[in-house]
This record gives C-alpha cells, structure tokens and sequence, in this order.
C-alpha cells in the first residue's frame, strides 16, 4: 500500500462466547435504558426509549430539549437551552445519533441534530454568539446574544473537536474534519476541513471521495 493511501477496516463486537453472558449482558442493557428513560423521560420535552443520557456534566432547561430514540450521549455532555427574552430555545437530537466524550451543545433559538449522526468527543455547537461590539460593556458584563439556527442534517459525521458556529446548516452526509471550525453552510455529502473550514472532498454516491474544488 502506498504512501497516503488508507485502508477500509471493519469495527469488530465480540461478544462473550457463552450463551449465559450473552444473556445477562442483553439483560443489563436493557435495565440500563429503562433506568435512563425512567430518570429522563419526565424532565425532558422528549426522551425516546432506548436512549442512554451517561453523566452529564450540565443540562440547562431540559424541558425544551428533545432526545429520540436509540440516541446515545457519552459522559461528561454539557446541553443547553438558553432563557432570552426572545423566543423559547429548541434543541433536538434525532433518533439513533451517537455522541461521545464531552460534547457541548447550546441553544438559545434552535438547534437541530438529525437523525444517524456521529459526533466524535469535545465537539461544540452552537446557535448563538455574545455581543462584543460595545467597548464600554466586556462580553462578560454583557448579557445580549445574537442568534441564528444551527442545523445538522441526518448522517453527517462531526470529527474530534470540531465546532459549528450560529447559522450553520450541514446538509445530510457531509464530515467535518477534527478540530475544524464551520462558519457557514456545508453541501450535502462533502467533507469540510480547516480554520475556518472548506469543502476539500465530496462523497460519490459509491463510497468514494473524490476531489472537489474549495469554493473561492
């Protein structure tokens, strides 16, 4: 294989190999996410079945975010739902997406995460920033946010680190390369890279990525 190229691999599970343990970890799966559902359910605006919430850190105003089904979010979550005088904050995460390791999350107008998206750990996403065009008033003693929807479309994959910013919409199938920055919209099925971040690949319908121009 030469240099720079990449080879595909497949993620193995291996499961114990007695039937037994099979069973009793089936079985604690499913006490696991009842217990979630149980514990969450009544505080959140929506809490599907078979979702797993592991040890936030910090979840603001739960009753205006909503969690699908079979979302898993890893340890250490800091979600929010910020309280303006403006309208009431939505944050929505769809059914079967995947979180890891401290991710953050902030709505003060709407986010919305759709459906089979994979978000790698310390990820950020926002839809709001501080006002800090006022010379006389730091961004600390300033409480006004400006605010604009932030969106992820369904299937995308959000790399280590990566931060999306207010405004943003990533249409279905894009990946955002770890540690990149979005600051403005990414097509459906490319790849973003970069400070702030630019189209570098597309996805072909196949699996491939082939080269695309970075917009100018």
């Amino acid at each position: 294989m030469s240099e720079g190229q990449s080879r595909a691999v497949t993620r193995l599970f291996i499961a114990p190999t007695a039937p037994s343990h099979r069973l009793l970890d089936a079985a604690v799966r499913r006490l696991r996410f009842a217990w979630s559902y149980l514990r969450w359910r009544p505080r959140f605006a929506a809490y599907g079945f078979g979702s797993l919430l592991e040890s936030p850190v910090q979840i603001t105003n739960p009753r205006f975010i909503s969690i699908g089904r079979g979302v898993h979010i890893r340890s250490g979550a800091r979600i929010e739902a910020i309280l303006t005088t403006g309208p009431t904050p939505h944050l929505q995460i769809g059914d079967g997406t995947s979180i890891h390791m401290h991710f953050h999350c902030g709505a003060a107008l709407d986010v919305r995460i759709g459906r089979n998206v994979l978000i790698a750990g310390r990820v950020y996403i926002t839809d709001h920033d501080h006002a800090f065009d006022d010379p006389d008033r730091p961004p600390v003693q300033n409480n006004t946010l400006l605010a604009s929807s932030t969106v992820v479309e369904d299937d995308c994959w959000l790399g280590e680190g990566a931060i999306v910013l207010k405004g943003v919409r990533i249409e279905r199938g894009s990946v955002v390369a770890a540690g990149s920055v979005v600051t403005r919209d990414v097509p459906a099925l490319s790849v973003v890279a970069g400070v702030p971040a630019r189209v570098v690949r597309s996805i072909a319908r196949t699996g491939d990525l082939a080269p695309c121009s970075a917009p100018s």
